[in-house]
């Protein structure tokens, strides 16, 4: 068999394996400017692994709420914020826009001071809060804001879920913005950390079915090349 043909042959078989789960919570880390991977982290797979069970429902919760979701996505694309952030309110109200936490509600469970600094009104009657498209469009500038405080998108993230003093108090004390050794901290908020593992595990899980997906669709033409590349190798 010539060496090209050969060659070919393996390509075309590499392709036909789907992305795996890693590959697809390393994507999602990417996008949010980590530069540590899962497997660097064993204290975030650990993390993870005690929220596995809980992404079934969100991700079923998901396909349920597709046109929102993808309207909050198209809004926060606009603003350069990556679809991460889009799936936060599933990990914070399962996607329930009149839901009410203590001292919180909304989507995106906004505490009424945080909503009035980025420009809601928060009234008996009048709960900007509760408003897909007025708190969303709140939501994209305390994003924003909190990037340009951290540096990083998800040091934007755990500062949403935690609260901007609380995370500068574990940087300054650990020395370091990296996901691996905050997460070892003990007074790493419990709420932060379901918050944070909830949104990678679901952006994974939509990275991962999209790629099947994709897999699935391109499996027959991938399948019709290998053959043709297997016919050509018995030309003489």
């Amino acid at each position: 068999m010539k060496p090209i043909i050969l060659f070919s042959l393996m390509l075309i078989s590499l392709n036909l394996f789907a992305r795996s789960d890693l590959e697809s919570i390393d994507i999602s880390l990417q996008s949010l400017q980590s530069n540590e991977s899962i497997l660097d982290t064993p204290v975030l797979d650990n993390t993870l692994d005690h929220y596995r069970g809980t992404i079934a429902p969100l991700f079923k919760r998901y396909h349920e709420t597709t046109k929102d979701q993808a309207h909050i996505e198209a809004k926060f694309a606009d603003e350069g914020i990556p679809p991460f952030f889009a799936l936060i309110p599933y990990a914070e109200s399962k996607f329930n826009p009149k839901i009410r936490g203590y001292g919180t509600a909304g989507l995106w469970q906004l505490s009424k001071q945080s909503a009035k600094n980025f420009g809601l009104s928060v009234k008996k009657g009048n709960d900007g809060r509760l408003d897909i498209d007025r708190s969303t469009k709140a939501v994209a500038r305390y994003i924003l804001y909190l990037k340009k405080e951290f540096g990083t998108w998800y040091l934007a993230d755990f500062a949403y879920a935690m609260g901007e003093g609380t995370l500068q108090r574990l940087i300054t004390h650990n020395g370091s913005k990296n996901i691996s050794i905050l997460l070892k901290d003990p007074h790493f908020p419990s709420g932060a950390k379901a918050h944070f593992a909830k949104t990678l595990l679901l952006d994974a899980k939509i990275h991962y079915s999209k790629s099947e997906k994709d897999d699935n669709n391109e499996t027959k033409s991938e399948e019709e090349q290998f053959s043709a590349v297997q016919k050509q190798s018995l030309v003489p």
